[in-house]
C-alpha cells in the first residue's frame, strides 16, 4: 500500500519499544474499530470517541514519525487550528474535526493481508519460473515483467514491488541489458503503478470517488482502458529508447536444468488471476449494493477474502497465524501514516467548518476561468507532482485537491475531474521522491529516489501524454 518514508526515532531500550509499540497498536486499532462501528452501525454517540482517539493517535505518533511526516503533520495541525480560531469555532470543534481519514487508515491496516495467500501459495516461484523460461529477447522480457508486475499490483499493491525484484534478480543477468538494475526498477515500478488507476486496493480510487461521490463501476471501463493503454505505451517507449538502432539482442540462454516447467507455473498464475477477478467482482457488487464507500467495502472484505483464498490452498491455519503476526508487527510501525493522514483529515475538516473551502474553491474558479477547462485539467498533474516533490504524499495531495474542487462550480464534468485526479496521482507514484513506491524501491536497491525518478522519467512522460489525450478527447 502507500507508505510514507521516515525513520522512527531510536528508542531507549528494546523493552520500551515493545511496550510502546503494543500500546500504540491498541490505540490505533481502537480508533479504527470505533470509527467503523460509528459509521456502519450509525452509532452517532461513538463519533466523538473516534475523533478523540484520532487526536490522541496523532499526539502518540509524532515522536515516532520521520522528519518529513512530522513537519507536515505539524503544519496541517497548525493550519487547521488557525482556520478554526479565525472562524471563532467553539473548542469542541477542534476535537470533533479529527478522524475523517480513519477510513483510509483502516484500509492501510488490513490491506497487506492480501499478500499472505501469495506467500503461502508460493506464487513468486511461478513468477520466477515464467521469467526463467526461454524468451526470445529483451523486448519480450520487458513485456512479460510489466504484465506480471501489473498482475501483482492489482491486488497486492506495494507488496508487488519486492516480489517482482526478487523474482527478476536471478533472471536479468542472462540478458544483454545495458543496466540490469535500471531495467528491473523501471519495469517493476511502471507495471505496479498502472493498476493504481483502477484497482480498489490502491486507496487513490476510493479517496477520489468518496470526495466526488461517484460509484466505482461508472469509471471502471475507462480507467481499465487507460491502464492497459499505459502498458502498450511502455512497450513502445522501451523499444524506441532501449532497442531501436541497436544490434538485435541475442536470445537468452536456455533455461537452467533446475527451472520449473512452464505449464504448471502458468496454470498456477492463472489461479492468482482468477482470485483478482473474483475480488474485483465482489467489491463492485458490494459497493453498488451497500453504499458504504468503496474503501470501507475493501477494508471489510480483505481479511475474509484472503482467508477464503488461503483455505482453498489448504493453508487456513497458517493464514490466521501470519495475519495475526503481521497486524501485531505492522500497526505499531504506522506512526507516519496515522500522524500525517489524520492531520490532513483535520485540515480538510477545518476548511469546511471555517468556510475556507469556499475561498479555496473561488481561487480555483479564477484559475479555471483564466486557463479554460482543458488547460486547467492538464495542469492538475503538475500540481500533484509539485506537492509530491515538496514532500506531500500522493494520497494526501489528491485528497486535498478532491475536497477543494467543486465540479459543479467549475463547470467540469465530475467523471472527467475524477479521472484527472486519479491519473495525476499515478504520475506522483512514478516520480515523487517521497512516494511510497520510490521510498520502498530505494530501501530495496540502495539507489537514490531521485535517480530512480530520473530513470522513470521517459516512461512517465509517455504516461502524461496518454492522460492528456484522455482529458482532451473526453
Amino acid at each position: 500500500m502507500a507508505f510514507i518514508p521516515g525513520r522512527p526515532a531510536a528508542p531507549a531500550s528494546g523493552a520500551v519499544t515493545t511496550a510502546g509499540g503494543a500500546w500504540r497498536a491498541v490505540l490505533y486499532l481502537s480508533a479504527i474499530v470505533i470509527f467503523l462501528l460509528a459509521k456502519l452501525a450509525h452509532l452517532q454517540p461513538l463519533e466523538p470517541v473516534a475523533s478523540a482517539l484520532a487526536l490522541v493517535s496523532i499526539v502518540v505518533s509524532l515522536p515516532g514519525c520521520g522528519p518529513v511526516a512530522r513537519t507536515l503533520t505539524v503544519l496541517f495541525l497548525a493550519g487547521g487550528c488557525a482556520m478554526l480560531w479565525r472562524a471563532g469555532a467553539p473548542w469542541p470543534r477542534y476535537v470533533l474535526a479529527h478522524g475523517s481519514m480513519l477510513y483510509l487508515l483502516a484500509l492501510f491496516a488490513v490491506l497487506p493481508v492480501l499478500s499472505i495467500p501469495v506467500q503461502l501459495g508460493h506464487y513468486s516461484r511461478s513468477i520466477e519460473a515464467v521469467l526463467r523460461a526461454r524468451i526470445s529477447g529483451v523486448f519480450q522480457l520487458n513485456c512479460l515483467v510489466t504484465v506480471l508486475a501489473f498482475l501483482c499490483g492489482s491486488f497486492m499493491s506495494l507488496a508487488a514491488v519486492p516480489i517482482m525484484l526478487a523474482s527478476m534478480a536471478p533472471v536479468v543477468k542472462n540478458y544483454p541489458l545495458r543496466d540490469p538494475m535500471r531495467f528491473s526498477t523501471v519495469s517493476a515500478t511502471y507495471g505496479y503503478v498502472l493498476p493504481i488507476l483502477w484497482t480498489p486496493v490502491s486507496g487513490v480510487v476510493g479517496v477520489v470517488l468518496q470526495s466526488l461521490r461517484l460509484e466505482w463501476t461508472a469509471l471502471l471501463p475507462l480507467l481499465m482502458a487507460m491502464s492497459v493503454a499505459g502498458l502498450l505505451i511502455n512497450w513502445a517507449l522501451f523499444w524506441l529508447i532501449e532497442l531501436r538502432g541497436s544490434a538485435p539482442a541475442p536470445a537468452a540462454a536456455d533455461p537452467p536444468a533446475d527451472a520449473r516447467p512452464l505449464g504448471p507455473a502458468l496454470r498456477h498464475l492463472a489461479q492468482m488471476l482468477l482470485a483478482i477477478v473474483l475480488m474485483v467482482t465482489a467489491i463492485g457488487v458490494l459497493d453498488h449494493a451497500l453504499h458504504i464507500g468503496m474503501l470501507t467495502v475493501v477494508t471489510l472484505l480483505a481479511i475474509p477474502f484472503a482467508l477464503a483464498w488461503s483455505m482453498a490452498l489448504g493453508n487456513g491455519a497458517d493464514f490466521v497465524r501470519a495475519a495475526t503476526q503481521q497486524l501485531a508487527s505492522r500497526l505499531p510501525r504506522m506512526a507516519d501514516q496515522f500522524a500525517i493522514f489524520l492531520a490532513a483529515g483535520f485540515f480538510v475538516s477545518a476548511m469546511h467548518l471555517s468556510g475556507v473551502d469556499h475561498a479555496v474553491n473561488l481561487a480555483f474558479v479564477q484559475l479555471h476561468n483564466a486557463l479554460g477547462s482543458r488547460l486547467f485539467l492538464l495542469a492538475m498533474p503538475l500540481m500533484a507532482l509539485a506537492a509530491a516533490i515538496l514532500g506531500v504524499h500522493p494520497l494526501v495531495a489528491i485528497a486535498l485537491l478532491g475536497e477543494s474542487l467543486k465540479p459543479e462550480v467549475l463547470g467540469i464534468d465530475v467523471k472527467l475531474l475524477a479521472v484527472t485526479l486519479i491519473g495525476s496521482s499515478v504520475l506522483t507514484y512514478m516520480l515523487g521522491p517521497f512516494s511510497g513506491t520510490l521510498g520502498l524501491m530505494q530501501s530495496l536497491t540502495r539507489i537514490s529516489s531521485y535517480r530512480l525518478a530520473l530513470w522513470n522519467l521517459p516512461y512517465a512522460l509517455g504516461y502524461v501524454a496518454l492522460l492528456a489525450v484522455v482529458i482532451l478527447l473526453y
